[in-house]
């Protein structure tokens, strides 16, 4: 019984994907004028983004240079 109920919803689930994947999505509407980003701005966020990652690489390099540290310190 377990086993029949298990294959009912595991194919009802592969159906429900099946039928999905044909079916056709509309495409999102576009953002009007003003309100779309400007190059120069993407940019600007893009380097701010880069930069922050960088130090965030940067600061979890330091947390394990000090967790090495502590574990090679003797007690």
């Amino acid at each position: 019984m377990w086993a029949l109920g298990t294959g009912f919803v595991t194919g009802a689930v592969w159906m429900a994907i099946v039928l999905w994947k044909r079916h056709p999505r509309e495409t999102p509407p576009a953002l009007p004028k003003g309100d779309q980003a400007d190059p120069d701005q993407l940019a600007a966020v893009n380097r701010r983004l880069l930069e922050v990652e960088e130090r965030l690489d940067y600061t979890e390099q330091r947390l394990r240079e000090k967790v090495e540290q502590q574990r090679r310190k003797p007690e």
